[in-house]
């Protein structure tokens, strides 16, 4: 069951009750076509258990210092591991996310309908990535209306090659919710290792496998069990782009960027006006 509980953001976030570790996955070529963000919301207290666990886990397998779902490609360090061992690994792997997690999410987005549909000056602010990532905490928000009243914290990998475009979401959306037009249950925006935390690496898994699904793939031999993290009886909860979603949302963005331009034309031409006097 979701059941979202008390969340205080102190220094970081160390201390957060509640926080929800998402990751990325995909790209804008043909060969992958759906961009991804996808994690875990997970409790503090379990948070800690679930860290030591996956440790252990690893350290059983003589994999380290990280899971890493590109690693098990044939050209990946991890890449020879035979059927049976993967088999034995994500087996784990799934029983630990499921028996942790207060619930996971994934965020879909057709990269063709985003080009499409979304307006150039809308793609030059909101990437596939931070389109996705929007529509991650607005399921969180959704699932957390009218249960939960307080802000959840993000976090994800420090590495991640979208962090600037994460960034501007995040801002976005906490401009929002600050001007009280919607209340998100969004709190701060912070990234961390992801060699040093299994919740990432558990929010990589999800993010892939996901990914991987959508795109029309079956999973690889032996990685079959991730998809007992995904199920709906499992508390997970998947969400794709809707293509009028894209196109209200590509025009409402494009209205805004014309508005904008507008004031800043305005303002241009007021001190323009006052520079003759």
């Amino acid at each position: 069951m979701w059941l979202l509980l008390h969340n205080s953001e102190s220094s970081a976030n160390e201390t957060a009750v509640v926080r929800l570790y998402l990751d990325e996955s995909g790209g804008r070529d043909p060969n992958t076509p759906k961009a991804v963000v996808g994690g875990v919301l997970i409790n503090y207290s379990h948070f800690l258990h679930f860290e030591d666990e996956w440790d252990k886990m690893l350290e059983a397998h003589g994999i380290a210092p990280s899971l890493h779902m590109k690693e098990f490609g044939k050209d990946g360090k991890l890449g020879k591991i035979s059927v049976c061992c993967r088999r034995e690994i994500f087996s784990e792997v799934a029983q630990l996310i499921n028996s942790h997690k207060i619930g996971s999410q994934s965020s879909t987005l057709t990269n063709s309908e985003y080009e499409s549909l979304i307006p150039k000056e809308a793609r030059d602010i909101f990437s596939p990535y931070a389109m996705c990532y929007n529509l991650a905490i607005m399921t969180n928000h959704k699932l957390a209306e009218g249960v939960y009243e307080k802000k959840i914290p993000v976090i994800l990998d420090m590495g991640n090659p979208y962090a600037n475009q994460v960034r501007q979401a995040h801002a976005a959306a906490l401009t929002m919710q600050k001007s009280g037009e919607m209340f998100l249950h969004l709190g701060g925006l912070y990234f961390d290792d992801d060699a040093e935390f299994g919740t990432l690496q558990a929010a990589d898994v999800i993010a892939w496998s996901t990914r991987r699904l959508a795109s029309g793939f079956t999973l690889p031999p032996g990685m079959e069990a991730i998809q007992e993290i995904l199920l709906y009886e499992n508390d997970h909860r998947d969400n794709t782009w809707k293509a009028d979603w894209l196109k209200q949302t590509g025009d409402n963005i494009s209205r805004r960027v014309e508005e904008m331009k507008a004031v800043l034309e305005r303002e241009q031409k007021a001190e323009e006006n006052d520079e003759e006097f």
